[in-house]
C-alpha cells in the first residue's frame, strides 16, 4: 500500500472522534489555551526522505450550554510520517524501522513534554503503519482542573487510530 500524496493530519479523524475521546466536554479553538506541544514521533526519527504532518485539536469540559471551562482541557495530537522514497519497498522499509525503533523504544514513555504538575494529567498514546505511512496520536488531559475530564483508555486511543486508517486508505491510497 503506498500513498504517494502529502496527507492532512487534520482531515483524518471521524465524526465519532470527539464523543469517543471526550466524553463531557466540547471542541475549542487550539490556539485557547496554552498547551504544551506533545511530541507524537520522537525527536529522534529519521529526517530524511519523509514529511511529517501534524495536528492539534483541543477540548475542554462543558460547563453546560456548550460554554467551555478553559481550566479542565483535553489535548488530541495527531502526526503522520509519511515517507517519500519513490521505492515502495524503501519506503515501507523506513516506516517498518521507525515503528519498531523508535517508536517502540518509546512505547510506555510520555511523549508529551512540559506539561508540568498539573492536576490528573494522563496521557495514552498509539501508533500504526501502513506502507509507506506511520499514523500516530496522544491525548493528553492538562489544566488545573483535569482530573474532571473522565481520563482516555488506550481502547479509545486504539479505536480512534483504526478510525483514521480507514480515513486514510479512503482518501490517500494510490
Amino acid at each position: 500500500m503506498h500513498y504517494p500524496d502529502p496527507v492532512d493530519a487534520c482531515k483524518l479523524p471521524g465524526p465519532n472522534a470527539p464523543a469517543q475521546l471526550a466524553p463531557g466536554t466540547v471542541e475549542i479553538p487550539s490556539n485557547s489555551v496554552k498547551t504544551a506541544d506533545a511530541k507524537v514521533v520522537p525527536e529522534d526519527r529519521s529526517e530524511t526522505d519523509n514529511e511529517l504532518t501534524s495536528c492539534k485539536r483541543l477540548f475542554a469540559r462543558d460547563l453546560g450550554g456548550g460554554k467551555p471551562n478553559l481550566q479542565d482541557y483535553r489535548l488530541v495530537t495527531i502526526a503522520v510520517v509519511r515517507f517519500t522514497s519513490s521505492d515502495d519497498a524503501e519506503a515501507a522499509a523506513k516506516a517498518t524501522q521507525l515503528m519498531t525503533d523508535a517508536l517502540g523504544d518509546h512505547s510506555g514513555v510520555r511523549l508529551a513534554t512540559g506539561v508540568g504538575d498539573e492536576a490528573g494529567f494522563s496521557e495514552q498514546w498509539a501508533a500504526v503503519r501502513t506502507g509507506n505511512v506511520v499514523l500516530g496520536v496522544t491525548i493528553a488531559d492538562g489544566g488545573t482542573e483535569a482530573a474532571l475530564i473522565p481520563a482516555a483508555t488506550l481502547d479509545n486511543v486504539q479505536a480512534m487510530v483504526t478510525d483514521m486508517m480507514g480515513t486514510l486508505r479512503r482518501e490517500y491510497q494510490g
